[in-house]
Parts: C-alpha cells; structure tokens; sequence
C-alpha cells in the first residue's frame, strides 16, 4: 500500500494497549488461521468517527503514518510530553454495539475489560516503537500555522503535518 505524506494522524493511545498490541501483532504471525502473506494489524477504539470520516476522504487509498503518545504511561513522563510510537493507518470499521467487529486476534488483549462503548476501531499495520521520540512542540495541527505548544497532550485523535 502506497503512504501519503500530505497529512499525519497523532493520536494518543494508553502505554499498556501500545505494548499488548506488539504481543496482538506476535500472535498473528504465529497464527494457523491467517494466510502466510497477511500483514499483522492492531485495532484500536476511537469516538472520533467525524475525523476518521476525514481521513478516509483525504487520504485517497493511501496509508497515512501515525504518531502516537503513550498515554497513562509508568514511570516519570516528560515534562514535556513526546510522540513515542508510530505505526501506518491503513482504515477504520464502525463497532457493532461498541464491539470490534472483526476478529479478536486483532485487538490488544489489555482491552478485553474495556466497557464496549466505541463508536469506531481504526486499524494500524507496523506499529513500533520510534527510535527517538518526536516532541509534541515540533508538531503543527494540519493547515495551522504555528506547532503545538511543548506541553500539549492530544486528548483524541487529530490531524497534524507530516513532521
């Protein structure tokens, strides 16, 4: 799938979802039940189905990188709060009554006790940790002017400029 580099995605996502879904994507390549050449995948809820809409409209079949902040994570944070994962959005289903729809082998196992209350599960493909992370003050909102402040902490997903 081609990337796009018109527009990146920052969403926060919590630290033991990131960290389960490494252990999700283990799972799929050790899998009986998936085609050999199917590429792992890790779905994660959202209730901003507004801007997923989005996405799909601007993004043209295109995967878009994603940058993520490990919310809720352990140990000391920053004081000034760094994009520390990434993956490759590559699409979004609606749930069925909160639920994921597809299979289970998708999602992190952390979110099994998660109340079922999302309106749509966005689907990311080589989901890592960076080697250096990004600071939130380096990223821009897409089609603004100026970067975010340094202590900015997205409450939900937005879109921002390819860094």
């Amino acid at each position: 799938m081609q990337k796009t580099h018109a527009f990146a995605i920052l969403a926060p996502v919590p630290e033991m979802h990131l960290i389960s879904g490494l252990e999700a994507i283990a799972a799929q390549l050790d899998s009986d039940e998936l085609p050999p050449d199917h590429l792992p995948k890790v779905a994660f809820g959202s209730m901003a189905f507004e801007l997923f809409g989005e996405v799909e409209k601007l993004r043209d079949g295109k995967a878009i990188e994603v940058f993520i902040y490990a919310s809720h994570a352990k140990g000391d944070q920053p004081l000034n709060p760094e994009v520390t994962w990434r993956g490759l959005y590559v699409g979004y289903v609606g749930s069925r009554r909160g639920r994921y729809p597809g299979k289970s082998i998708y999602r992190p196992k952390s979110t099994a006790t998660d109340t079922p209350n999302w309106a749509v599960f966005w689907e990311v493909q080589e989901l890592e940790p960076l080697k250096k992370p990004i600071p939130m003050g380096n990223l821009c909102g897409k089609d603004k002017k100026t970067n975010y402040r340094g202590r900015f902490l997205p409450e939900g997903p937005v879109l921002i400029e390819y860094p």
